[in-house]
């Protein structure tokens, strides 16, 4: 395998190496349980703690007072596991020395952390990186020490992590801690590996953006005979995924508990999605509280509003309705056993989730609100729409690009245009090009823009936002795409299209109150709309605006999908769309700016199907 630095960039080097002491011990064999389990199984890790990501000095503080809460001895003593950095024997050197810092990293958060009645704490290192070490006992000393108070597992990768753990005296000797009341934590993949089902990555080079489709995440069952699996002592309630806002995850979370539901025959997990620098406390493997960190915890529910799904497309993409969604800040519990939120102290009853009503064309003809169509079969949709509308040699098509490089942005929409079948005269406009009466008698229009910011200026010029107003009043056939496809709706945000180097930020932001500094779009499609909702990891924007006003449904819109909008009917063409209601949901804002919420409740549809609940 590679080494940790060839799978994962990690910040500058600390000064200081922990001791590399060898540890071991035996314990009771943890025979794996079927899910969901009965209340109170022993099997189960008293107190875990997992951590979306990084080693943030206030995240790691948190797990050393949690351990310091159940420790009993003059010093708070953490073991720390580093079997997810991979089992290479020419990079074990450098994986030790990795791993020596982040476990003096450990050290010295719980110094500065755990109260003045301890002396101090203790930090060792296991050292368990392959097979091997995890096979002989002599390695697991630390672990079943009556003295250690927490064991933390670092990040890397959980596949790694327990191909060299699964059913070894290591793991045994995990299990047996936690039984004896010692605390489990871990980042990135050491939260992964806390739930007895887990997440192992996405299918070969899938990502975010194909996350709805059925199989494109490949999930380790915690049920069957196979050691491919996340830790014995890991919870059977939830699913837990790490990096959640950072990375996009929400969408490959849905689709992972919808096939969970048919794996377990009606009796999906908990999703509980964990982000970057932050931290929740499962106890008993019933209570989530005292969130912790930079972010939220989302938590994602398929069965108390009895969610249904089928797959449908021909990707075979996600449809499902009724999936009840909570953001969990600092004062929040979840019950994973009732699925109950307790929010200051009071239980938050379930929303009904009646069903809504999804927005009509607000003109004559049909509008077409994409996500980000050029290169899809988004495109033959809207030019088939058009010819059936007039095919002759007076047919025309109308391309208006605002924004920047507006130029060749109508220069793509217009060769895509005629790639698709367009064969009727084509006519690219800007604003500086647009006239008053341009875009009157056109048989479509494709009213298109890429960059948030310089759409929203030329749109605030009455003659461009007249003509865009008319066009989707007066046009037979209208695609509105990207910024513009934002700004039709009730409102929208002017912040830019993260780059690549940006997603991940942007993904964490997405999810703060303010972030996405709304203002009062055109009001032309009865909703927010929020293209590019997967590829610019846009998922905290469906919160947002449910925050702002819950009474207006969202519609997120994937790359290569659209909504098709015609007189009283509202369907979808591509991929995929997810539409969030909060109009029974609560939000606040937590004192770390993120936004919190409950009972927002998401209904995703893919190609073809009718939006409706």
């Amino acid at each position: 395998m590679a080494s940790l630095r060839a799978r994962h960039v990690l910040g500058a080097a600390l000064v200081t190496t922990a001791l590399l002491a060898p540890l071991g011990a035996t314990a009771a064999s943890a025979r794996p349980g079927a899910h969901p389990p009965a209340g109170g199984d022993p099997r189960v890790a008293d107190v875990l703690v997992p951590i979306g990501g990084g080693y943030e000095t206030d995240t790691l503080e948190a797990f050393a007072r949690t351990a310091a809460a159940r420790a009993s001895g003059p010093t708070v003593d953490l073991v720390v596991v580093p079997s997810a950095y991979g089992d290479a024997p020419e990079d074990r050197a450098e994986n030790l020395e990795l791993a020596g810092e982040r476990t003096e990293q450990l050290r010295a958060a719980c110094e500065s952390a755990v109260p003045a009645r301890f002396t101090g704490c203790t930090a060792r290192l296991a050292v368990l990186l392959d097979r091997a070490d995890a096979l002989d006992p002599a390695n697991a000393t630390a672990l079943a020490d009556p003295a250690t108070d927490g064991i933390f597992v670092l990040g890397g990768d959980q596949g790694l992590a327990m191909q060299v753990l699964a059913a070894s005296p290591a793991e045994r000797a995990v299990s047996a801690a936690t039984r004896r009341g010692v605390v489990l934590g871990g980042t990135s993949a050491g939260a992964a590996v806390e739930s007895r089902s887990m997440i192992n990555g996405y299918v070969g080079d899938l990502g975010p953006a194909e996350g709805l489709r059925r199989g494109s995440t490949l999930v380790w069952w915690g049920d069957d005979a196979d050691l491919e699996r996340g830790l014995a002592t890991g919870s059977r309630r939830a699913i837990y995924d790490q990096h959640f806002h950072q990375r996009g995850r929400l969408g490959r979370t849905l689709s992972t508990l919808a096939t969970a539901d048919e794996h377990f025959r009606g009796a999906s997990p908990v999703g509980v999605g964990v982000d970057y620098g932050t931290g929740v406390r499962a106890t008993e493997d019933r209570l989530l509280s005292g969130v912790f960190g930079q972010g939220s915890v989302s938590v994602v529910d398929l069965e108390t509003l009895r969610a249904t799904h089928t797959w449908g497309g021909a990707e075979r993409t996600l449809s499902a309705r009724r999936i009840l969604t909570h953001l969990l800040t600092e004062g929040q519990t979840y019950d994973l056993g009732t699925r109950t939120l307790t929010r200051l102290g009071h239980v938050v009853r379930p929303p009904r989730a009646t069903p809504w009503r999804a927005p009509a064309a607000p003109g004559r003809g049909t509008l077409v609100v994409g996500g980000g169509v050029l290169g899809s079969p988004v495109m033959a949709d809207v030019v088939d729409r058009a010819r059936a509308v007039r095919a002759d040699a007076r047919a025309r098509l109308v391309v208006l690009a605002l924004g920047s490089d507006a130029p060749a942005l109508g220069a793509r929409y217009a060769e895509a245009a005629r790639d698709a079948g367009w064969s009727g005269t084509v006519q690219v406009l800007t604003r500086e090009t647009l006239r008053a009466d341009s875009l009157r008698g056109a048989t479509a229009a494709l009213l298109v823009g890429d960059d948030p910011a310089t759409v929203g200026a030329d749109l605030a010029g009455p003659r461009v936002r007249d003509a865009v107003t008319d066009a989707v009043r007066r046009t037979p056939v209208v695609l509105t795409d990207g910024a513009v496809s934002a700004a039709v709706g009730e409102r929208w945000s002017p912040t830019a299209r993260p780059t690549d180097d940006e997603l991940e930020d942007a993904g964490i932001a997405a999810f703060r109150a303010g972030d996405a500094r709304w203002r009062t779009g055109l009001g032309l499609v009865r909703a927010t709309v929020v293209p590019h909702l997967a590829a610019d990891n846009r998922w905290g924007r469906l919160y947002g605006s449910v925050a702002v006003d819950r009474h207006d449904l969202v519609l997120g819109v994937l790359d290569g999908s659209a909504v098709v909008l015609g007189r009283g009917s509202a369907s979808v063409t591509g991929e995929s769309v997810v539409v969030a209601d909060g109009d029974e949901a609560r939000t606040w804002t937590s004192s770390n700016g993120s936004i919190g919420a409950a009972n927002v409740v998401l209904d995703v549809f893919s190609d073809g199907q009718w939006l409706r609940r």
